[in-house]
């Protein structure tokens, strides 16, 4: 009965309504541009550094850890570490020697250094940090891939952690022993260790999809046990019930239980974007300056996103071939997905209205190349390079190609996405070149 409730749910959903955000557009992002306080000309003599806060989009390899426990010396694959980037792991992407995720190679681009601040993996008294020789220790370490003093500036300072969220601790992947620290807490570790900004950073915040995540999670399980409920109570009412009647009873379930799973799905993004803007208020008074808030890309429009309900953690089915979920349909679980993207970003832009910050529009962006994928060099944007074997592009290498959709080291450079949600190097390039163009029309810089 289980497995019927989960498909009538994911794949028969009755949408009871209509509420929903242009896909395509933002709620006047061109218009927040002009109201906003931010400078107007860069800093004197230029940036000094690059502080980063965020989640596995932006971080440079907090859990190689584990991708050392996996590949490393010792290990049936036996790969040395030599320095970071590892080659066969740590990053969010397909990992190599030479793999640059957007914030490293715009760091590059700026001629400014930039290093993890913490690379670790589990918590607690179990937490293992990775020493710059490639071995272990279990004593807490910071910045040992990076300068940190009071007399250069720092460079170990990208925050950003894979699974992190707004302003909630336990993020995804936490219960497995991913460190997850809540973009609230990487503002307040920078605080410790620094006290303050200063005018001659680009402090880049760059978070919100996993909180979209949850509150798509929440939303699903919300409505699974609505009909497992009022199917139990129907079958207890009459366990001779057909199956008609049980699924008459499911859909009338869904029906009553979605505005409400809805809107508490609404109030969890809303809260997020809340924290979001909050954030960057708390960075502001403590002298921050330069301050670039993204937007979050569609997440309904990867891999992921395409591929719902199979997607799903545990699902108990493989995507069917030539299967799409369609965004465009309001009884799809995808639609539902993209509706609170939308509501997040439109959310954040209204509460940062008129705040010295910059948007940086990652959202407009992505459909950008989904709606011309071939202007941007890519002729791949619906299935992962990476092998469907693997758990994560946390784990991905030029070893471990999606051979099976036709994935090799040769085409690498025109595939967008590397598993799931997360983009490949040519994905991360794109999002690099569009966020200094971005940082040209504010002023900030002239050309790279």
């Amino acid at each position: 009965m289980r497995f019927l409730c989960v498909i009538l749910l994911l794949i028969s959903i009755t949408s009871c309504s209509k509420t929903t955000e242009n896909s395509h557009t933002l709620l006047s992002a061109n218009a927040f541009d002009q109201l906003s306080k931010a400078p107007v000309n860069p800093p004197p003599n230029g940036f000094d550094s690059l502080v980063v806060f965020g989640d596995s989009l932006s971080d440079m390899g907090t859990y190689t850890v584990l991708a050392l426990q996996t590949y490393g010396l010792g290990t049936r694959f036996n790969v040395p570490f030599h320095h970071l980037p590892y080659p066969d792991g740590g990053q969010f992407t397909v990992n190599s020697s030479q793999s640059r995720i957007w914030v490293s190679d715009m760091a590059e681009k700026l001629h400014l250094t930039l290093n993890p601040n913490v690379v670790t993996y589990g918590t607690g008294s179990t937490a293992t940090y990775l020493m710059p020789s490639g071995g272990f220790t279990h004593q807490p370490s910071i910045c040992l891939f990076g300068s940190s003093s009071r007399t250069q500036p720092a460079s170990c300072l990208d925050f950003a952690q894979g699974g992190a969220l707004v302003n909630q601790s336990d993020g995804i992947d936490h219960e497995s022993g991913a460190m997850t620290l809540p973009a609230s807490r990487q503002v307040s570790h920078y605080l410790a260790e620094f006290k303050q900004f200063n005018n001659h950073q680009l402090i880049v915040i760059f978070i919100g999809s996993n909180d979209i995540l949850l509150a798509f999670k929440g939303f699903l399980q919300e409505m699974t046990e609505s009909v497992q409920q009022q199917v139990s109570q129907t079958l207890k009412q009459d366990p001779d019930s057909g199956l008609i009647h049980e699924q008459t009873a499911a859909t009338l379930a869904m029906a009553r239980a979605y505005p409400t799973a809805l809107a508490h799905a609404f109030g969890k993004v809303d809260l997020a974007a809340d924290d979001l803007a909050r954030l960057a208020s708390r960075i502001v008074h403590h002298q921050g300056r330069y301050i670039l808030v993204y937007t979050i890309p569609d997440i309904a429009q990867t891999p992921f996103g395409r591929g719902l309900p199979y997607t799903l953690k545990n699902y108990p089915g493989d995507i069917p071939d030539g299967y799409q979920c369609h965004i465009d349909q309001t009884d799809s679980p995808c639609h539902i997905l993209s509706q609170l993207v939308n509501r997040f970003n439109h959310k954040l832009l209204r509460y940062l209205q008129k705040a010295p910050v910059k948007i940086v529009d990652s959202h407009a962006l992505f459909h950008t190349i989904l709606d011309n994928p071939l202007s941007f060099g890519f002729t791949e944007t619906h299935q992962p390079w990476c092998s469907p074997n693997i758990p994560s592009s946390l784990l991905c290498n030029l070893n471990t190609p999606n051979t099976r959709a036709g994935a090799n080291t040769d085409n690498l450079s025109t595939w967008l996405f590397a598993d799931q949600i997360h983009p490949t190097p040519a994905g991360h390039e794109a999002l690099t070149r569009y966020s200094l163009q971005s940082l040209q029309d504010f002023h900030w810089i002239t050309a790279p």
